[in-house]
């Protein structure tokens, strides 16, 4: 639908290989040429050691900005027209059937 950016909630615990999460999110940037910032969340609840993590990444696939397992809040600098630029220089993206999307 032309996103540039998308933000994923998530509850990635710390007994979950996080590395997994890192290179998903930086493959599913790379090749939909948007930004994604994954919101991970932080703390104990129960038996359950969240992860934090939290991680912005270019439509290129690169790490922006990364936070560690505590509580805080990041800002990234990102041009949004970027993101279309990129789209429209990748070939294969004109060939998306977008109507078969749900």
């Amino acid at each position: 639908m032309g996103a540039d950016c998308v933000l994923v909630p998530t509850v990635n615990v710390k007994a979950e290989p996080m590395e997994m999460f890192e290179q998903e999110i930086r493959v599913q940037a790379f090749q939909n040429s948007v930004f994604i910032a994954m919101c991970n969340r932080v703390g104990i609840e129960g038996s359950m050691a969240f992860a934090g993590e939290s991680i912005v990444v270019s439509p290129q696939g690169e790490v922006i900005k990364k936070t560690d397992d505590l509580e805080q809040l990041i800002c990234a600098d990102i041009d949004l027209p970027q993101a279309r630029r990129i789209r429209s220089e990748k070939p294969y993206t004109s060939l998306r059937h977008t109507e078969f999307y749900m």
